[in-house]
């Protein structure tokens, strides 16, 4: 295979819908070879993309990962950027803790990835390969209402950094995209939320059409992460100083019951 082609291969997951949706979207209008895989099958979007290779299987399908890679392993086609965009966020500790919720959101958010990342560095082994994780702003400020949203995005964004540095030297390089408010397909301010909080989220949420360009922009250029936007880095170190003038004050907001499903997109 030539190594131009192999390196204009990127693999994508949660392209239903969101921030996956739309870099499956810039990179096959780029003649990218895009690889999307998806826990649900959509034939809308096997119409729209006909050269995408769309895989159907969940990110915590360990066996089904395997054989991917194997498969793509034998016929040279393995991808050399993974963008693993799908997550879910779930309030677990509202009215009560909820241990199920938690270990969903962290075997999706966390697991879901090092999935991938743990087979990719059995194939990929000493050739250039990007990993780009998607993390979160509420790293910087959490919802105390999704803890296991919170925990697996810090997680996730602490282990990229540690692979970052064990793994550069090989060729590999490990990327966090910490995301503020994006209006997705999912997105709901809060059953919850003041309504100066709504209305705060409403000023600094962007559109995934805007998210995407310096997304693709930071993917291919030498940083480690990319906080956007960064109206919402603001925002988010705004209120951990407010919270050690008034702690509790933030009594955090929940997502309303219709997104109370599994969302295969990136949400704060």
């Amino acid at each position: 295979m030539n190594s131009q082609l192999e390196n204009q291969h990127v693999l994508i997951t949660g392209t239903n819908s969101g921030i996956g949706f739309g870099l499956m979207q810039h990179y096959a209008a780029q003649g990218w070879r895009v690889t999307a895989v998806n826990r649900r099958k959509d034939e809308s979007l096997e119409k729209k993309f006909p050269k995408v290779n769309f895989q159907y299987f969940d990110v915590r399908d360990m066996d089904s990962i395997r054989t991917y890679f194997k498969e793509a392993a034998t016929t040279n086609r393995l991808p050399s950027i993974y963008i693993l965009s799908a997550g879910i966020n779930k309030v677990d500790n509202l009215d009560g803790f909820s241990i199920d919720v938690y270990q969903e959101v962290m075997d999706i958010n966390l697991m879901g990835v090092m999935n991938f990342v743990s087979e990719a560095l059995r194939y990929r082994k000493n050739r250039a390969t990007t990993f780009v994780a998607a993390s979160s702003t509420s790293n910087l400020f959490a919802n105390p209402n999704c803890l296991g949203y919170f925990v697996s995005k810090l997680a996730l964004y602490r282990s990229f950094q540690m692979f970052n540095r064990a793994y550069r030297k090989d060729g590999m390089r490990f990327k966090s995209v910490v995301l503020g408010p994006v209006a997705t397909g999912i997105f709901v301010s809060g059953k919850l939320a003041s309504k100066l909080q709504s209305t705060v989220r409403d000023v600094i949420t962007v559109s995934v059409d805007q998210a995407v360009p310096p997304i693709v922009r930071f993917i291919h250029s030498n940083r480690e992460t990319l906080y956007y936007p960064k109206s919402a880095v603001l925002l988010m170190f705004a209120l951990r100083i407010a919270n050690m003038i008034l702690p509790g004050f933030y009594k955090g907001s929940a997502p309303s019951s219709s997104s109370r499903q599994t969302l295969e997109s990136v949400v704060i």
